[in-house]
């Protein structure tokens, strides 16, 4: 047997798979270059910021244990006033922490990049990349 002579089903079965072997490492590559992307780095930091921040954890924790106790009326969309101003209350006081105002400006950034890096692959592949990767329905 030589060379030339290659059995052409493995030949045929070699393609798909080094195309996407090419497909996991392109990722990869993408992987590695965004998480060393300013906005990764930044939202990092804030979070490592954000969860050092003691008082801050404290504000969250009260914000979340107020809004846990109001989900029924949340949900229903029944809350009444002083319900509506004590939620608010625990809202505005865990975002005047200078951890968390920097924490959710950083999500928001790398958010950003995220859409566009999505649409960028979307504009690529011809068909909307993030939709695709979501589960959902009744098999994801």
């Amino acid at each position: 047997m030589t060379l030339q002579s290659v059995d052409p089903a493995v030949a045929a079965e070699a393609a798909p798979r080094t195309a996407e072997t090419q497909v996991f490492l392109s990722a990869g590559t993408f992987g590695t270059a965004l998480r060393g992307s300013p906005e990764f780095v930044r939202l990092r930091a804030a979070g490592a910021a954000l969860g050092a921040d003691d008082a801050a954890q404290e504000a969250i924790q009260a914000f979340n244990g107020c809004q846990s106790e109001l989900q029924l009326e949340i949900r229903l969309g029944t809350l009444d006033a002083a319900q509506q101003a004590q939620l608010e209350g625990f809202q505005a006081a865990v975002l005047a922490f200078p951890t968390v105002a920097e924490y959710l400006a950083a999500q928001t950034a790398f958010e950003e990049i995220c859409r566009e890096t999505a649409t960028l692959v979307s504009t690529e592949i011809g068909i909307d990349f993030a939709a695709n990767c979501r589960s959902g329905g009744c098999c994801g």
